[in-house]
């Protein structure tokens, strides 16, 4: 392109690069995308965070169905239970009655969602040591059994789980609340309620050596010393409350001043199947799971577990008030597991949960967890899936930014989140695998958007550009110069392009009239094969000008940015008067060798008379005769060959095939008219240089007539068959007969010397199969016949 425009080949290479310029500045801008989502990632906002917690509520709203109805139910202290029985808390002696009506009807186990952290303030001994009482009235109190050691004694008798709650407060050193016994400390003072650790299932733990990493609490919200002695187990009910105040998370197990301790759902799960303690695994990372028999709770490194919280809104309730004076339903409390809460307004709390609408108390969220381990169903999300989450962004906004065209772009980005989606869902609700999909979402919604602004961008840079380059280098072109959008319509042009348009060179601006003398689609053919990166070469077109004569230019393409191409004619209408000009000359040069070629084949014929009338004279010579035939045969050959090449319109090329079909059918022996002899001919489609077609037709003018001459004596019957084709790399003619007398072998006859001869000029090999063979073949090299 530089050596047919120099004037303005240089301000043209610097658009040729527009659509990688292009891609480069998209990709930039796609680059910056990518590092703003990963801030926002790692800055994680609460509207992100709410974005992530309600694709994850999506696994708890369509819960795996359950073939089971459960093995928990909820006895719920509600407000009717309050206003039948008495205000919270109540006397220990009806809790102790609560447990033992449940008992009593066939419960596993029984888990109080309460701490029982004080000593009932009611108790008898209790009320005895109030001043002022009568002294009559103290002694009869104080012989009264301790309501705190009736509770104990009836949770003696049923599998009780115990509730605790994690606390700050340092558990040691600090004054105690309660003494041995359950009663108030020496100096009577309210005291702290944190206690040392205590737990009666033990921890294993499975994984490599220092691989345990927890938070650790200082202490906990325990239940008093004679109610922890006598219960079976005790756990902690703590639980996370999201941004948006829904419960996701329960913890499965803690550290609490150095020890471990279960959460309340893996405890009472641990007492209703009577197991002796926990297995936790661990890998390097920390804790990730925790074993309870065969159940294996899969764990965050806070310790906490996601439930799954499935069926909640049908998960059996009975009032405790139901319990204590009717004894409840025996056939729905039977051989299950029984969890005690409060839900009465202003003492009891509802929590939210992702599975159901409204609020539930804790009597009914613990049961639901309890549930959810015991079958298997919870949530987890895995170690690798933050960077696996990371990957499928950045995998995805590239991909996604690396299209050409907004259309392509915005079908690949919803095609991608689709498919994201589904599979997202799937590992949710089959596997109960956790995925953030929301930043892998958020960077496909905003790529195709980042994208087509990049390319605006872009595109309002390259029209500058285009506009700058038009005005300092185009118009002072004298060439024919145009901006071309990729549908054909005209951008810019400089005057002698409006000159060769006949209007004014505003008047084209945003048409797709025909230039150059391209039709609309033939040029937008060629803009769109350009704009494809596919090399097209100049194009010559005829077109008037102001001027009554044509004048021929050469029209060359070159991409300008991602949607335009310039378009650069060049006159050549000199050139194509000198090739108009120098055409002429061939072909008058080609008449004179026709001419030549004829005149040649006139004097061989010439030759050939004057031999026959030599041959006249010498009627008592034969075989004189005979070696004057053989010269008029060769120069028949060479007039046919000189004949054909003032006849044929290619000068410089032979058909052989019909070279070889004429020379076989132009020998003039009387057998072959009469039928006793016959030739047959299989020549291939080939074409040869003179220089090649000579020296070919004498060696089937020898090898015939050898053949006639001595193959078929005493007037026998016989064929002679001639056949030319490629063989690999070379070009074999094969003369074959089936006369009784073979090929001569070894002789120095006149006719062997000159194939011999000829061979050579060919380059040829001749090979003949032995004294007995009938057959002779020609080798020649492939390269002759191009």
């Amino acid at each position: 392109m530089t050596d047919l425009y120099d004037p303005v080949a240089a301000a043209v290479e610097g658009f040729g690069k527009g659509p990688a310029d292009g891609r480069r500045s998209r990709m930039a801008w796609i680059v910056a995308l990518v590092l703003g989502l990963l801030v926002l990632r790692w800055a994680d906002p609460l509207p992100l965070e709410l974005m992530r917690l309600k694709a994850f509520d999506l696994a708890a709203t369509f819960c795996p169905a359950s073939g089971e109805s459960g093995q928990t139910v909820a006895v719920d202290i509600d407000d009717a239970s309050l206003q039948a029985v008495g205000q919270w808390p109540w006397p220990r002696g009806i809790m102790a009655r609560l447990v033992e009506r449940l008992g009593g009807m066939g419960v596993r186990t029984v888990v109080f969602a309460v701490v029982f952290a004080e000593p009932d303030r009611l108790s008898p001994p209790r009320l005895g040591s109030l001043p002022g009482l009568p002294a009559g009235v103290s002694g009869i109190l104080g012989y009264l059994p301790d309501t705190d050691q009736t509770f104990a004694n009836s949770l003696r008798r049923v599998p009780v789980v115990l509730a605790q709650m994690l606390s700050e407060m340092p558990a040691r050193g600090a004054p105690w609340r309660n003494g041995p016994d359950g009663s108030a400390g020496p100096d009577g003072s309210a005291g702290s309620v944190a206690r040392p650790v205590q737990v009666q299932g033990r921890f294993g733990m499975v994984g490599p050596d220092k691989s345990f990493k927890m938070p650790a609490h200082t202490g906990l919200v325990d239940n008093i010393l004679v109610l922890r002695d006598a219960a079976a187990g005790a756990g902690v009910a703590a639980l996370v409350q999201d941004a948006d105040g829904i419960v996701r998370r329960v913890v499965a197990v803690a550290q609490a001043d150095g020890r471990l301790v279960a959460g309340l759902g893996p405890e009472a799960v641990r007492v209703a199947e009577k197991r002796s303690g926990f297995l936790i695994e661990a890998n390097g990372l920390g804790v990730e799971a925790l074993r309870i028999g065969e159940h294996r709770v899969p764990l965050d490194a806070s310790g906490f577990f996601r439930p799954r919280l499935c069926g909640l809104d049908t998960l059996p309730v009975v009032r405790a008030v139901d319990v204590l004076d009717r004894g409840g339903n025996a056939d729905l409390l039977r051989n299950r597991i029984a969890v005690v809460g409060v839900s009465a307004r202003g003492v009891g709390t509802l929590w939210r949960t992702a599975s159901v609408k409204y609020p539930v108390p804790s009597a009914i969220l613990e049961a639901g967890v309890i549930n959810d381990v015991l079958r298997g169903q919870w949530l987890q999300r895995p170690v690798f899936a933050g960077l696996l989450e990371i990957l499928a962004m950045i995998g995805g906004v590239t991909a996604v930014g690396r299209l050409g065209g907004q259309r392509a772009r915005c079908i690949a980005s919803l095609g991608l989140i689709l498919g994201s989606a589904v599979l997202v869902l799937l590992t949710m609700w089959g596997g109960g695998l956790l995925f953030d999909w929301t930043l892998p979402v958020l960077g496909l919604l905003l790529a195709p958007l980042v994208a087509g602004l990049a390319e605006r961008r872009h595109e309002r840079g390259a029209q500058r550009r285009r506009d700058r380059f038009m005005r300092h280098v185009v118009d002072a072109s004298p060439d024919p110069i145009l901006t071309v959008s990729g549908e054909g319509d005209i951008l810019s042009c400089n005057r002698p392009a409006a000159a060769l348009g006949m209007c004014p060179q505003s008047g084209l601006y945003g048409t797709a009239a025909p230039l150059f003398g391209l039709a609309p689609a033939d040029l937008r053919i060629l803009i769109q094969s350009c704009l494809a990166g596919v090399p097209v070469q100049p194009v010559e077109v005829t077109m008037r000008g102001a001027g009554s004569e044509p004048v021929w230019l050469e029209l060359a393409v070159g991409v300008l940015d991602v949607d335009s191409v310039i378009l650069i004619g060049r006159d050549i209408t000199r050139r194509k008067e000198a090739q108009a000009r120098l055409a002429h000359a061939l072909a008058d040069n080609e008449a004179l060798l026709r001419e030549v070629h004829h005149r040649v084949r006139n004097n061989l014929q010439g030759i050939w008379g004057v031999i026959a009338l030599e041959k006249s004279a010498l009627t008592d010579h034969p075989e004189a005769l005979e070696r004057l035939s053989a010269i008029q045969d060769r120069l028949l050959v060479l007039g046919r060959i000189h004949g054909q090449l003032a006849r044929t319109g290619d000068l410089a090329r032979i058909d052989v095939t019909a070279q070889v079909e004429q020379l076989c059918r132009s020998f003039t022996d009387p057998r072959i008219g009469d039928g006793t002899i016959v030739i047959e001919v299989g020549a291939a489609p080939l074409g040869c240089h003179i220089e090649t077609a000579m020296p070919l037709g004498l060696i089937i003018n020898e090898l015939v007539s050898e053949r006639l001459k001595d193959a078929f004596p005493d007037g026998r019957h016989g064929k002679i068959a001639v056949r030319l084709g490629r063989s690999g790399e070379t070009v074999v003619l094969e003369v074959a007969d089936d006369g009784p007398v073979p090929w001569p072998q070894g002789a120095e006859s006149v006719g062997n010397v000159l194939l011999a001869a000829l061979a050579g000029q060919l380059e040829a090999v001749l090979e003949s199969g032995g004294a007995e063979d009938h057959r002779v073949r020609v080798i020649m090299p492939g390269r002759l016949f191009d």
